[in-house]
């Protein structure tokens, strides 16, 4: 008789603890953790596995640029979290942007930060961001596609280009 109860106690615990865990997902609590964000988004938008990528995270979002060196092809992510008690990146975004396969893409979300992304036609060499008090220079490769993560109250972005001249920044606010 103790085993039978003990038996069916277990069994009752196990079935609240799978339905605590069956509403906690479908509420959208749980995200993706910071470690799986590319292999996520590579089985979500069926990105292929050659594809090369370039990423930024930070506490708030992750952008991704995943692209093809030899056909120049591209496709992008962006996740973000959420307020509250969610865990993880959630899918916000992503797909293909002209602006990001010409020049550079600026998408800013309103508390989350600017997410800079770009094929780097224009060779990017680095970036300046400047809060009003102090600088700070982010160098970027003028041969590779780059992205940025910049938290939202930065101040004033200004990109040059390999040979000292600035570099239009194509801005949207999300």
């Amino acid at each position: 008789m103790v085993k039978v109860e003990r038996i069916c106690g277990f069994l009752g615990i196990l079935v609240i603890v799978l339905l605590a865990f069956i509403i906690i997902w479908n509420a959208n609590i749980i995200g993706v953790a910071a470690g799986s964000l590319e292999k996520d988004a590579r089985e979500e938008q069926g990105i292929a596995s050659n594809w090369e990528m370039a990423q930024a995270v930070n506490e708030e979002m992750c952008a991704m640029l995943f692209y093809d060196q030899e056909t120049r092809d591209y496709v992008y992510s962006i996740y973000m979290k959420k307020e509250g008690t969610a865990y993880g990146y959630f899918f916000s975004q992503g797909g293909k942007d002209a602006y990001i396969g010409e020049g550079v893409r600026g998408m800013i979300f309103d508390d989350k930060g600017v997410a800079l992304l770009s094929m780097n036609e224009d060779r990017v060499c680095k970036i300046e961001v400047d809060d009003g008090v102090a600088e700070k220079t982010i160098e970027i490769d003028p041969t590779k596609p780059f992205v940025v993560v910049i938290p939202i109250n930065s101040g004033e972005i200004t990109m040059y280009n390999s040979l000292g001249n600035v570099v239009s920044l194509y801005d949207t606010y999300r």
